[in-house]
């Protein structure tokens, strides 16, 4: 499975979802659910799920990011869908984003692509890896939002880098 977006709004209020607990104890709850696709698993998650509040956050959307991020790192990981979809819950209807993943690692997607894809379609100011993660959520997240996560994603990388330094 690659990264990739499913924008059109799919129909999957045939899923049904079991709730997971954080681990950090807080009152929301991860809601999990699997679909077999021509004899392979397919699992779902949503982002916190609250009775009252309903689907809220952004934990597909952080798992695409991380997706990307680390295949440009060149690192295994397991590759998610980001999918626009309508859900049922406990009788009641959803429109939200999931992700979706397979139940085996798979190698991510290849640099080469991503760089081809990336000469093609960035901004000039943006570096590639700042692309590769932005890539495809203008429709999803505020810019104000996708700059946020830009921001703690560099600030984090030079804090790594910091600590590399330091050795």
């Amino acid at each position: 499975m690659k990264s990739t977006i499913i924008s059109e709004l799919q129909d999957m209020t045939y899923l049904d979802w079991v709730k997971i607990r954080n681990s950090s104890g807080t009152a929301g709850s991860f809601l999990k659910s699997y679909n077999e696709i021509n004899g392979r698993k397919i699992y779902y998650k949503l982002s916190n799920y609250d009775s009252y509040y309903g689907i809220t956050g952004w934990e597909c959307i952080n798992e695409l990011i991380v997706d990307r991020f680390l295949s440009v790192l060149g690192i295994e990981h397991l590759s998610y869908t980001l999918i626009h979809a309508k859900i049922n819950i406990y009788g009641k209807d959803y429109i939200t984003w999931l992700s979706a993943s397979e139940d085996f690692k798979q190698p991510g997607e290849s640099k080469i692509a991503l760089d081809v894809y990336y000469q093609l379609e960035r901004r000039k100011e943006e570096s590639p890896l700042e692309f590769c993660i932005r890539m495809g959520l203008e429709n999803i997240l505020s810019k104000e939002h996708r700059d946020k996560i830009w921001e703690m994603l560099q600030k984090r990388w030079e804090y790594y880098e910091d600590f590399c330094n330091q050795r």
